[in-house]
């Protein structure tokens, strides 16, 4: 997935009428999680190419974020976070 894909999925989580805040967190923090996944793998690999999953992980955050939620990973409380 493209960084504007990400933006563009956020925007069009975060607008659907049809779907409950509940919903769009737990969609989010899905979306979330499988960033932080591609950030590590990137890290692991020989040749390091972000791709802007920084800036999708920001922007996942503030999404998060103006739904009251709290993103936590369970690498957040640990020593090797990202």
């Amino acid at each position: 997935m493209t960084h504007q894909d990400v933006k563009t999925d956020i925007r069009v989580i975060l607008e659907d009428p049809d779907m409950t805040d509940a919903e769009k967190i737990d969609r989010l923090e899905r979306m979330r999680e499988s960033a932080r996944a591609e950030m590590r793998a990137a890290t692991e690999s020989a040749m390091v190419n972000d791709d802007d999953v920084g800036d999708d992980l920001k922007q996942l955050d503030e999404a998060l974020a103006r739904l009251s939620a709290d993103p936590v990973s369970p690498e957040d409380g640990g020593g090797a976070t990202l």
